[in-house]
This record gives C-alpha cells, structure tokens and sequence, in this order.
C-alpha cells in the first residue's frame, strides 16, 4: 500500500502486487508490517479512511487538505505518522453525521474550496453545494479531480473508477515529465563532455610545442654532460645553448643518474608525439559522435507524452545505456550555476548569481559561444551554446537577449539594450568583483524583457 498526502493530489495505492518504495518514501508504523485487514470504510461524513485489523487496530488516513496524516490506533493510544499534526480524537468516533449549516463552518472543504466552491459550481446555496457533490461520479477538470453535476447519480464503482483513472493519469504525466527532465540532464551533460573532449584533442599545436621542448632539454642534458655533477634537481642552460622560446632550467630527478634523466626526457618526447596521432583519431570519432547525441537532445524536445518517451527509450536503449544515471551522489545532478532555456533546439544559460555568472562564463562556457549581458544594468550573464553550429540565428540571439534584459535590473523597462559578443572576447581583470567583466567587439540589440 502507498500513501501520498503531499500535492498535486493526495491518494492511497493499494494492489495484489508491491509498489516500488522510491528513494523519498518513509516506511511508516513497522509493527503494522504483515497485519491482516478486516475490514476498509470511510468515516460517515468525514474524509478519512479506515482500516481495521484482525488484532483489534486500526489504521486511519486523514484527506484534511494539509492536515492529512495517518494516524494507528492500538490498545487505545493514538500514534501519529506526522508528530506535528494532531487532532481531536474524537474524529475517529463513528457518530452520527453532523449537519453544518455553512461552507464556511464545514471543516471538510479546505480554504482554496470555501475561496472558490461556489464559482467553480455557478450556484449560490451551501444545501445546493452538497446536493452536487453527493450525486457526483467526479471529472478530471484542468488536473483537478472535481464534483460536478453529471447524467447519471452518485455510484461507488462509478466513482472510485474515476478517481482511479484521475490518480493514474497524474502518476503518469508526474514521471513523464521527471523521466524527461532527467534524461535532458544527462544528454546535456553528455555534450558537454563531448565538446570538452573535442576541444582537448584538436589542440595539436601545444602538443608538437611539448615534444620539441622535451627533445630539447634530453639534447642539452647530453651535450652538457661534463657540467652537471652531484645529482642536482635543475640544470641552467648557458645562453651559448639557449633557444629563444624555450625554457632556461631544465628540471632533474635528483634520485636517478643523468643518463635515466635524459632517457627520461626521450621517453616523454616518444609519448607526446605517439599521443598526436592518438587525439588525430579520436578528435574524428568525437566529431562523429556529437551530432549523434545533438539529434537525440533535438528529438526529445518533440516528445509530448509518456507513450512516446517509451517507444523512444526502447528505439535507443544500447545507446542511452552509455549515459551516466542521476543520482544524489553523481557530479550531473549537482547544483548548476546556470539555469538552461530551451528554444528551437538552442540551449541558453542564464547564471543564478554573481559568482555564478563568473563560473558560468569562464568555466561552462565555450570561446565560441555567444555572451550576452544587459548593457546598463547589472544581471545575469546569458551564454548561448553553438554545440558545433557556425551561426546563431537573430530570432535566437533576440530570445536570448529577452532573456538577459528579464534577469536584469532593467527587467521593467518597456525596451532594453543589451550586449553581446563572442564568450572569447570576454575577460575578467585583476580586482573585479564578482560578476563583473571586460568585454569588447560587441554589437547591441533593443529588446522588451521576457516575461515568465
């Protein structure tokens, strides 16, 4: 059996089988564990539901808007699942039904309902009130299980199938919309590593600059050979040998002979030239890669419902399983400095703070990403990913700039001007606080800030 007396709705789940326990679920009253049921009602009048077991306890189950809890009766003392939320115990008397004589003085509706009951049912009479709700099936209406006047009157079976298809459905559009949001989790983090690594293997430039220095200093250690003595841990190269451009001391492992530190050097110069052609393949197999994982992030933008989201998970199950799972403990599911917008397939990042703005920036942005800031006003930086596009369009850029102008102090000016430029261009100099930046090659665009 379940139990849910959080929103959007509160319900129990009760089947043949066993429910799956989620991480947040609380197992409640473990002596209960085993315990044969007698009998299940509801309390005349109330809106609690009772369970009564062979041993002579009872279970009760409040839906008291958010007073719900679940209370154990056992050789009368009451046991509460929520410590903090008591009540009058006479509640759990069966008496006879009171009769109120308002919806104000009705401690069944809950404040939004006395708010609100009399428009949502077009009448102006309490009795009339009741009336409905007495001889209601009950609708799913805007994601709210309601009582309205309906063809046919009040039956249990009725009923209960409505309000069980009511909590299915919601179940359902709960996990879609969690399943969905963390699968664009961890595809956003997949791209994110992805264009890392693409970056890091397509630098061959530094690498070459690595096996030159390397081969260097083992040929200067060579032909110094009769000045170094005593194990020393660096040897400074005369300017007779020195190379504009490359360092002047060569450091030593003082532990081992000259001849290990120069075989040492060869050995380094061998690795770093091996690893050019290494990153050269695997620079191409990241390239292929990337569009692979750009189209699957495309494609689960489109998905709308739940039956899709599975026929898409199953068409691309042996890929998915490369993803890494979300958990409380893994690095994706960390607190970002950035909160993501989607829009036509472009993900744009606005920083949560100043500091985040910073990590944000220099951190998690690319040097070929879009950066965009409120021009007079301080806010949040807005970074737009290009994931290997070449060009931004203007109703993109226009969007993103909204979206600046919002997280701004300008955020109810009727137009604001904001800045942007490519995220290479952007520096932070010595002494700035944080958020603050340098930033030059800019252009400006005049938009009204976006309302959310």
């Amino acid at each position: 059996m379940t139990v849910h007396l959080g929103q959007p709705f509160q319900y129990v789940l009760m089947g043949s089988e066993g429910t799956k326990v989620k991480r947040e679920s609380v197992r409640i009253f473990p002596s209960l564990e085993g315990a044969i049921i007698k009998s299940i009602s509801m309390m005349p009048g109330e809106r609690i539901m009772r369970f009564l077991f062979r041993d002579g306890s009872a279970l009760f189950i409040l839906f008291l808007s958010n007073r719900g809890n679940v209370i154990y009766l056992k050789d009368g003392k009451l046991e509460y699942f929520k410590k903090k939320v008591t009540i009058d115990p006479d509640i759990l008397t069966e008496n006879t039904v009171e009769t109120y004589k308002s919806l104000d003085k009705d401690p069944r509706f809950s404040p939004y309902w006395k708010r609100n009951a009399y428009d949502v049912f077009r009448i102006n009479e309490y009795p009339d009130l009741l009336s409905i709700i007495k001889n209601s099936n009950g609708h799913d209406i805007n994601g709210r299980f309601i009582l309205t006047i309906t063809e046919n009157d009040y039956e249990p079976a009725q009923f209960y199938a409505n309000y069980r298809q009511f909590v299915i459905t919601h179940l359902q559009e709960d996990h879609f919309h969690s399943d969905l949001k963390n699968l664009e989790i961890q595809i956003t983090a997949k791209l994110n590593d992805l264009q890392k690594k693409i970056r890091h293997t397509q630098d061959k430039d530094k690498i070459e600059k690595r096996v030159e220095k390397y081969r260097y200093f083992a040929s200067i250690l060579s032909t110094s050979r009769h000045l170094i003595t005593d194990h020393p841990d660096r040897f400074e190269i005369s300017e007779t040998y020195h190379i504009e451009g490359f360092p002047t001391e060569i450091p030593l492992k003082s532990d081992i002979s000259l001849s290990e530190n120069i075989d040492l050097y060869y050995k380094k110069a061998r690795s770093a030239k091996n690893s050019i052609e290494e990153n050269r393949n695997r620079h191409q197999i990241l390239l292929k890669e990337y569009p692979v994982w750009e189209k699957l992030f495309k494609e689960l933008q489109d998905i709308k419902d739940s039956r899709a989201l599975r026929e898409w998970k199953k068409n691309h199950s042996i890929i998915l399983k490369s993803l890494v799972p979300q958990t409380p403990n893994s690095r994706t599911s960390e607190r970002r400095p950035y909160k993501e917008y989607i829009r036509d397939g472009w993900r744009i990042w606005v920083g949560r703070s100043a500091r985040d703005n910073d990590e944000l920036t220099f951190k998690h942005a690319a040097k070929a990403d879009i950066w965009l800031h409120a021009r007079h006003s301080t806010g949040s930086h807005v970074i737009i990913k290009l994931d290997g596009k070449k060009e931004v369009p203007k109703h993109i850029i226009e969007y993103a700039a909204a979206l600046a102008a919002r997280f701004s102090d300008e955020k109810h000016s009727s137009l604001v001007s904001v800045a942007y430029t490519q995220k290479k261009y952007v520096t932070k100099r010595k002494g700035m606080p944080p958020g603050m930046v340098h930033f030059q090659y800019d252009k400006d665009v005049m938009v009204k800030p976006l309302e959310i």
